[in-house]
């Protein structure tokens, strides 16, 4: 829901960076991040183009992790405590990272069996 408000916040406000609170002012950003790389992520659901899904699979996914670690850093620096709620409420994403790099992987390995 963050990500969705952030859209009009930044075409009100522009990229209006703080040096009061860095990390603050920096969120409106990593949330347009994190939509992109979940707007990439649904659009490739309906994608019937399987020789470009693997790549833009790698790009959504990696524009959602940057934008977690982006938050992850800026708690660690703000207080211990936030940073581990944060750390704490990623481990599914986390989960679901390394899983779905685990299936491209076997599905790499089960073609390159085929192709031989």
């Amino acid at each position: 829901m963050f990500e969705f408000i952030s859209i009009p916040t930044l075409i009100k406000n522009g990229f209006d960076f703080q040096k009061e609170y860095p990390f603050e002012s920096s969120l409106i950003l990593i949330a347009l991040v994190s939509l992109i790389g979940k707007l990439i992520s649904i659009s490739l659901l309906f994608s019937k183009n399987i020789l470009n899904k693997k790549n833009w699979i790698y790009i959504g996914l990696t524009l959602m992790l940057i934008s977690f670690l982006f938050v992850c850093y800026g708690a660690w620096e703000y207080d211990n405590f936030l940073f581990a709620i944060t750390l704490g409420s990623g481990i599914p994403f986390l989960m679901y990272f390394g899983r779905i790099l685990y299936l491209i992987k076997k599905e790499n390995n089960k073609t390159e069996l085929v192709a031989e």
